[in-house]
């Protein structure tokens, strides 16, 4: 990951525990990052979406418009590795597209289990908590992240439109 820009990127980082944030603080900054993401990765589905209508040049942006609506991110990530194995077989772009999906899905899964579980704050160690699964169930899972590592997965999401749009432009779907 690239290295934050700014020690305002890293809000609570040389803080003394005198000086930890609130939860309210704590949470605006996660509230902040998750928003960022989100907003990255809507670009991403839209961007993917889009080379996806204009496959093939472009010759039936109408079929593949009907399809991709109703395809979710996951369906519309099968639908690329299928056409990128059919156009580049034993080609580098093959590979280059097989790297590209592994970082997609693992993207996607971050997406879902951010935006499907719920958040608890942890203001003494400056971290916030994603717990996926019903209290109850002993499947109950939680994972901690500081804001950095937030920040982090924002980037994550940006590198991957940026790869994107360099598949798109060297080899086309």
């Amino acid at each position: 990951m690239a290295p934050l820009s700014s020690a305002l990127d890293r809000p609570f980082e040389n803080m003394e525990s005198s000086q930890l944030p609130t939860n309210d603080e704590l949470e605006k900054s996660a509230a902040t990052e998750l928003g960022y993401i989100l907003f990255e990765y809507s670009r991403l589905d839209m961007e993917l979406g889009l080379l996806l209508v204009w496959a093939e040049n472009g010759q039936s942006p109408s079929v593949l418009t009907k399809k991709l609506n109703d395809l979710n991110f996951n369906g519309r990530l099968k639908l690329l590795e299928k056409l990128a194995r059919k156009k580049y077989q034993g080609m580098p772009a093959e590979v280059l597209y097989a790297s590209w999906l592994t970082k997609a899905h693992a993207i996607r899964t971050m997406r879902n289990q951010f935006f499907h579980g719920r958040w608890g704050m942890i203001p003494d160690q400056r971290l916030v908590a994603n717990v996926i699964g019903i209290p109850t169930s002993v499947d109950q899972s939680e994972t901690r992240y500081s804001i950095e590592q937030l920040h982090d997965s924002m980037l994550a999401v940006k590198e991957l439109r940026a790869e994107l749009m360099n598949l798109r432009e060297k080899w086309p779907i």
